[in-house]
């Protein structure tokens, strides 16, 4: 095991956390190659302190490896839609198997507007595999979902929050006014059955037939 271990499925998390947490060892997980390829050309990937970046299936990945981490951040869901096969019981499972103890994982869910059926469903699926899972809706059309290996005092987050470095611990009043626990699933998302993509287009359809916008709005902390 290694000391800080983070794991970043997609998303441009590993530069944040780098910054954020000099010394933190970070394996970023890529199917791609031309995409780490063109970050590396365009977006300086190779000079993100502490990464080393895989070329593999996020799952398949984690199917193979016998490396565990304090974090596990999954954020490969495309707008608007998520693919199933990393939202479900069985993945969110393997994912717990390679936290350390008190670990986390936390996933970037897209929304619509008024419509929080899929947050409700992958988030309910996780807490069926994790001691408390967190929901965060930080934008209109995002949340942020957490599951943690050891459940948190509710009362301790603001606490907890204020020793988050500097850059980040403005966001501490917002989750504390917002972030709630969801109860595990009945009816979970499986690898049998996960009809995500028919989640997102019902919610998607109604939004736009309704005169949705689809521009979001900044947190008040943005620069």
């Amino acid at each position: 095991m290694r000391c800080g271990g983070v794991l970043i499925k997609g998303g441009t998390t590993a530069r944040v956390l780098a910054a954020l947490y000099p010394g933190a060892v970070i394996d970023g997980v890529e199917l791609d190659p031309v995409v780490t390829e063109l970050a590396r050309e365009n977006m300086a990937l190779d000079s993100v302190p502490g990464l080393t970046v895989i070329t593999a299936d996020g799952r398949a990945f984690l199917a193979t490896t016998q490396q565990r981490y304090d974090l596990i951040v999954v954020d490969a869901y495309r707008q608007t839609y998520i693919p199933f096969y990393i939202a479900t019981r069985e993945f969110f499972a393997l994912v717990r198997q390679h936290l350390n103890a008190g670990g986390a994982v936390g996933l970037n869910v897209e929304r619509v507007p008024g419509d929080d059926r899929l947050v409700q469903s992958v988030s309910g699926t996780l807490a069926t595999e994790f001691a408390q899972t967190w929901v965060w809706p930080a934008l209109r059309f995002n949340e942020l979902v957490v599951g943690l290996t050891t459940p948190i005092d509710a009362r301790s987050i603001a606490e907890r929050m204020s020793r988050l470095p500097v850059a980040a611990v403005s966001l501490a009043p917002l989750v504390v006014a917002s972030a709630h626990t969801v109860p595990p699933s009945t009816d979970p998302l499986t690898d049998d059955q996960a009809p995500v993509e028919w989640l997102t287009d019902r919610a998607v359809l109604a939004y736009i037939a309704a005169g949705g916008r689809l521009d979001e709005h900044l947190l008040p902390t943005a620069p």
